[in-house]
């Protein structure tokens, strides 16, 4: 068996490499991940207003569990919001889709499969749209990348579909799991007027998300916010021409 002796300083070096390997794959890692806040322009994250009104965005849903679940602590709050839907759920969910827009709630699309790379965004928007038209009878107008990753392209193409590009800008971080505190935590510590929330009602079990609504509401009524669909905050936006 061969034996190699490293000198302080070739220690030094080889453990640096490890160090910088790891961090450059673990951001790797999380870029796959971790959802992307693309505030390119003709996105639409936030509205220019000094009013003190939010808007609740949730994604991946309907879920026949959680989904519901989300309803009845949005009607016992009398609060609305917007739901990205996937193409696929929607489908097996329609009931779900009649209930969102029967309590008041706006419908939004988030492509069909929940594909990052977007390699059929025309088609799977379509699709999701024809989903919410078949159970609704109405159109969805804004349109939320998977992960809100988008490329300048496919933000024109998006655009050129008739749809409007909705990230956000304040993220629950549900998608995480960190506990119930620490999703209200990080909607309430970075709040402002005009922005868009980010949470799930579908994907995986939203369980802490359910949770964290009502406190979440009930703080961001507190602070003397008001909650509005992603429409009716983008009549507020002081800089839209």
């Amino acid at each position: 068996m061969r034996i190699y002796v490293l000198s302080r300083r070739k220690l030094a070096f080889v453990l640096l490499f490890l160090i910088t390997a790891g961090g450059l794959l673990t951001i790797a890692q999380r870029s796959l991940t971790t959802p992307s806040l693309v505030r390119a322009p003709g996105t639409y994250y936030m509205a220019h207003t000094q009013e003190k009104v939010v808007a609740l965005t949730f994604d991946d849903g309907p879920d026949p569990i959680d989904t519901p679940a989300v309803l009845d602590i949005l009607k016992e709050k009398q609060a609305r919001a917007t739901f990205f839907v996937l193409g696929q759920a929607a489908q097996s969910n329609p009931y779900l889709l009649k209930r969102l827009i029967l309590e008041g709630h706006e419908i939004g699309n988030h492509s069909f499969k929940h594909d990052y790379q977007q390699r059929h965004l025309v088609d799977e928007m379509n699709q999701t749209d024809q989903a919410v038209f078949a159970a609704t009878g109405t159109h969805t107008y804004f349109y939320r990348p998977p992960g809100g990753f988008a490329s300048k392209s496919q933000v024109d193409t998006i655009r050129n579909n008739g749809h409007i590009v909705a990230l956000w800008s304040v993220d629950s971080k549900d998608w995480r799991n960190p506990g119930v505190k620490q999703i209200v935590d990080n909607v309430i510590k970075n709040v402002f007027p005009g922005a868009i929330i980010l949470m799930h009602d579908g994907g995986y079990q939203r369980t802490q998300t359910v949770k964290a609504l009502g406190p979440i509401i009930v703080a961001l009524r507190d602070q003397g916010y008001r909650l509005v669909t992603l429409s009716e905050l983008k009549t507020l936006d002081s800089e839209i021409k």
